[in-house]
């Protein structure tokens, strides 16, 4: 491919994920709400603080997609909300989320600290 072709596609790319991240969240904020941990891990000693924000998980997350399309960047597959607390845990790989083969569209398990939760079918 010509460099000329690479950068056409590039910045076509650039015009077109903001569009994608919109719907994206907004899918994701409908699904999850604020925050997906549930109400028996916040149980456990991990309750919300701060602000909601949209992470990235397991193979989605942002430094593993850089440079693909928009559309397989992100999705709601690999996209979930997460409170700002709970979503610096994430990022510190000191709370653990796993999903199954439909990612964050399907039930997720949650493991802090030794204690695993696993949500019932969404």
């Amino acid at each position: 491919m010509s460099r000329r072709r690479r950068a056409t596609t590039r910045q076509k790319n650039r015009r077109y994920e903001p569009a994608v991240i919109k719907q994206v969240r907004a899918a994701c904020v409908a699904r999850d709400g604020l925050c997906r941990v549930d109400t028996r891990m916040r149980a456990i000693g991990i309750t919300c603080e701060g602000p909601s924000e949209w992470a990235h998980l397991g193979p989605w997350r942002r430094s593993k997609t850089v440079g693909q399309a928009p559309t397989l960047r992100h999705h709601t597959m690999g996209s979930l909300m997460l409170c700002a607390f709970h979503h610096r845990l994430y990022d510190a790989h000191r709370l653990e989320i796993e999903g199954t083969t439909t990612g964050a569209d399907g039930p997720l398990t949650f493991t802090y600290g030794g204690a695993v939760y696993q949500e019932s079918g969404r």
